[in-house]
């Protein structure tokens, strides 16, 4: 037996909050470690810094799931018609993808800079993080 159309709607809008949210929290995570990683952070809360950043892995895989799942139960909706399927079925995942390996690394190389410290690593990893947001689609 085939959906209503009240089901299919509150699935999709459900998917579109689901996948809204996850980004926000990744957007606003990256944002927050950028800025803590301005003020170059020292000793015990590197450490913290770097594990927070290791953890976007996990949150950027949470986005990739919302996003293929929008796809699916949100298929015909405005909000993902208007960027296509393929945005959110390829082209998020492929970008969450990259943002999981990235900050896996940064948060390797901020560990390796707490026993080596090296000069402007807190700024480079910065810049990194302003590249995964604006691969994200922000600023």
């Amino acid at each position: 037996m085939p959906e209503s159309i009240g089901t299919r709607l509150f699935r999709g809008t459900r998917a579109i909050f689901k996948y809204r949210k996850e980004r926000g929290i990744l957007v606003n995570n990256i944002r927050s470690y950028i800025a803590t990683l301005r003020q170059m952070p020292e000793g015990n809360y590197l450490i913290e810094v770097a594990l927070n950043i290791q953890s976007l892995k996990v949150q950027a895989d949470k986005v990739k799931w919302a996003s293929q799942a929008l796809a699916v139960d949100a298929a015909d909706m405005k909000y993902v018609t208007s960027q296509g399927i393929a945005h959110f079925t390829c082209t998020i995942p492929q970008i969450c993808d990259m943002v999981g390996r990235d900050t896996l690394q940064m948060a390797k190389i901020l560990h390796d800079h707490i026993h080596r410290p090296i000069i402007n690593t807190e700024h480079e990893i910065a810049l990194h993080l302003e590249h995964a947001l604006a691969n994200l689609g922000y600023i």
